[in-house]
Order: C-alpha cells, then sequence, then structure tokens
C-alpha cells in the first residue's frame, strides 16, 4: 500500500500561464503581488494499492486482482476579482481586487477521487490468455468544483460583499460553483495476450 503525504507551501508574485498572469492589481509593484501560488496544495494524500484474490481452490474465485488510487488535497487558492477597473489604470481586463485584497487569498473547495479497477486473467493455452476488466473513476461519485465565479463588483456604495472567511481564507461558497470534474465513470474491457516465446 504506497501511501505519498504532502505538506506544502508555494508563494510567488506572478503567474506565468495564461489569462491569470494578467490579473495584477498594480503592474508597477510586483511585491504587492506576493502571495500564494495558484497551484499551492498545502495538504495531500494519495493511495494506491493492489490485491491479488484468490480464495480457495474454487477456480470461480482465482485470477482477480483489485487495484486503487484514492487521492485527496485541500483546496487551492484563487484571486478574488472587483471586475471593474477601481486604480484606473486602463488595464484590459481590470486585474484589480476588492477592498484591497491581496492576490490569491480566496480558497477553493478540496478535491477527492477513488479510483478503482478490478480485474481477471484467463488462460487459453500456453501462448494467449485473456483479461478482462472493469474500471470506475469517482467511483463515489464526489462534485469536485473545478471552477468558480472570482468576481466580487462594488454596489452602489463602492462596498463589496464578499464571501466568509475560514482561517482568513476567503471560501468560495455554492452558489459561485461554476464547473466540476468529471462525474463516476465505468468502464469494461478486454485484451487479449500472447506469448511469442
Amino acid at each position: 500500500f504506497p501511501v505519498t503525504i504532502t505538506r506544502s507551501k508555494s508563494i510567488d508574485n506572478a503567474n506565468d500561464f495564461g489569462a491569470l498572469s494578467r490579473e495584477n492589481g498594480d503592474s508597477l509593484n510586483n511585491l504587492g503581488e506576493r502571495g500564494l501560488s495558484t497551484f499551492d496544495t498545502r495538504n495531500m494524500l494519495v493511495l494506491s494499492a493492489l490485491w491479488d484474490i484468490n480464495y480457495g481452490k474454487n477456480p470461480l474465485f482465482k485470477g482477480f486482482q483489485l487495484s486503487t488510487i484514492t487521492r485527496l488535497s485541500s483546496g487551492r487558492p484563487y484571486n478574488l476579482l472587483a471586475g471593474v477597473d477601481l486604480n484606473r489604470n486602463g488595464d484590459n481586463p481590470p486585474g484589480d481586487r476588492p477592498a484591497g485584497l491581496g492576490r490569491n487569498v480566496g480558497i477553493r473547495p478540496g478535491f477527492a477521487q477513488v479510483d478503482m479497477r478490478l480485474t481477471r486473467t484467463f488462460t487459453v493455452n500456453e501462448r494467449f490468455r485473456i483479461q478482462g476488466f472493469f474500471e470506475a473513476f469517482n467511483l463515489f461519485n464526489r462534485v469536485n468544483i473545478s471552477d468558480i465565479d472570482r468576481t466580487f463588483p462594488p454596489d452602489a456604495n463602492g462596498n463589496f460583499n464578499l464571501p466568509p472567511q475560514d482561517d482568513g481564507r476567503y471560501i468560495a461558497t455554492p452558489d459561485r460553483y461554476r464547473d466540476a470534474f468529471a462525474p463516476r465513470q465505468l468502464q469494461l474491457g478486454f485484451r487479449l495476450y500472447r506469448d511469442w516465446e
């Protein structure tokens, strides 16, 4: 049962990919952009396991293998945006943050997924084997959020309706969820193996 547990923290002052690289509150103040990296994942656990299942002498219960990869990780940071050019520096799209917040002070929901595979190998003769397999991805059909609405524009009085905080981080609430990773997926297949010797 190999288990990997990671506890980490990543800090930077810029995103180096895609549209996120333009989300600067003030392009002339790089020190003000110092914050958690977009890919910062504070805690992660990955478990992989393989069981050979052979029960007694009954041939119906021989040749099975059950394997799993399970991943649990804490949420990643997100950048809260005002959606308007608050400091009037002409950036487009505006990278200004509401209420003078720092970069990536929000936290997305965590991620949890269990993938499992059951295989059975049948020997046809000394040269041929057939392997049947059944796979389940996201076995428990957990909703893992992949995208959220990060824009919090000011109201008519210039106030921002910000999400609740937990330990100083702004939580992405369900009304802000916009997309999710794949739901449960099932797959059945067969492979033919030939011994060439």
